[in-house]
């Protein structure tokens, strides 16, 4: 069955994506490793530069058929629940190289080894495709670094990803949470809300700024892990919440027809609209009462006095 009410989903359970973008050197990697059960990829070779006590199991290799591979294929990969792509723009970089050799005659430009139009079409694809498979049908929490490059628009400076084509436009789509990791004053904080300077994403509760601690010997590396359940628990109480209010709506439009339904002249057409005031109401009931009411009144010949605040028989 693939249609479900609403009391009938369940998002427990749900994988993230996750954009994770900053300058470079400060801290992106190690924070991204603070996601539950990481493996990360390291297409962008910065693994040495994470301090030995918070790397983990990690994915490297010379092209992108040997990383996919491994991660298709590796027991480690089967048993974590996050992937780490490190970074988004060096991935890009990757799959350019995959796609001229995988169709040069197509994929590479005749006057150079340039990455040809029909080229970046490919890439595009493949990214989308190789994320839709690590979350759909491996069922993995996906976090993708990138570095930002400052662009000027008159007195702002904009922060944008690094990511080389027209690439950059979709990596945003399937994305639950992206933030943007900066400096102020002497914390780092990660902006879930997206401003003039930066594109961010905040959904389920997780929004505007967020301290990132720092870690010493004796701190645990897990912040990205306690953001994810913090999402979830969101998740689970809106639906309990909507779960609730759908049962009061229910409730409301059951006796909201039975009154409708004993109208049956002016007066107690005026009862009827002190018995729906009266009534707990819950998402629209209120608003559907009245339109029910007013077609009930308007069946009898019957109309509003406004002077009367009563309702009277249209002449």
């Amino acid at each position: 069955m693939a249609v479900y009410m609403p009391n009938e989903m369940d998002f427990q359970g749900k994988n993230f994506s996750m954009i994770i973008s900053g300058s470079p050197g400060i801290g992106k990697t190690t924070l991204a490793l603070s996601a539950p059960d990481p493996v990360l990829v390291d297409f962008d070779e910065g693994v040495s530069r994470v301090k030995a006590r918070h790397r983990k199991p990690t994915i490297m290799g010379k092209t992108y058929e040997e990383i996919r591979d491994d991660i298709e294929t590796s027991q480690l990969v089967k048993d974590a629940k996050t992937i780490v792509i490190d970074t988004g723009g060096a991935f890009i970089t990757y799959l350019q190289d995959w796609a001229i050799r995988d169709n040069p005659t197509v994929n590479k430009q005749k006057s150079s080894n340039a990455i040809s139009q029909k080229g970046f079409g490919a890439v595009k694809a493949e990214f989308v495709r190789f994320t839709n498979v690590l979350r759909t049908v491996m069922k993995k929490n996906v976090i993708y670094i990138f570095h930002t490059v400052e662009e000027k628009d008159g007195d702002v400076t904009k922060y944008r990803l690094m990511c080389e084509g027209s690439a950059r436009n979709i990596v945003w789509q399937p994305c639950d949470l992206g933030c943007y990791m900066m400096i102020t004053g002497n914390k780092r904080y990660l902006g879930f809300t997206p401003t003039e300077q930066y594109f961010a994403k905040g959904c389920y509760g997780i929004s505007g700024l967020v301290e990132v601690p720092e870690l010493t010997e004796s701190t645990p590396n897990d912040l990205i892990t306690h953001l994810f359940q913090k999402a979830r628990e969101n998740i689970v109480r809106e639906a309990s919440e909507g779960a609730e209010n759908q049962a009061k709506y229910e409730a409301a439009m059951e006796q909201v027809k039975q009154i409708v339904a004993g109208v049956e002249d002016a007066g107690s057409a005026g009862a009827a609209a002190e018995g729906l005031k009266k009534l707990e109401h819950a998402l629209s009931s209120e608003r559907e009462a009245r339109a029910m009411l007013s077609a009930r009144t308007k069946d009898l010949g019957l109309k509003w006095d406004k002077a009367a605040k009563a309702y009277v028989e249209e002449a």
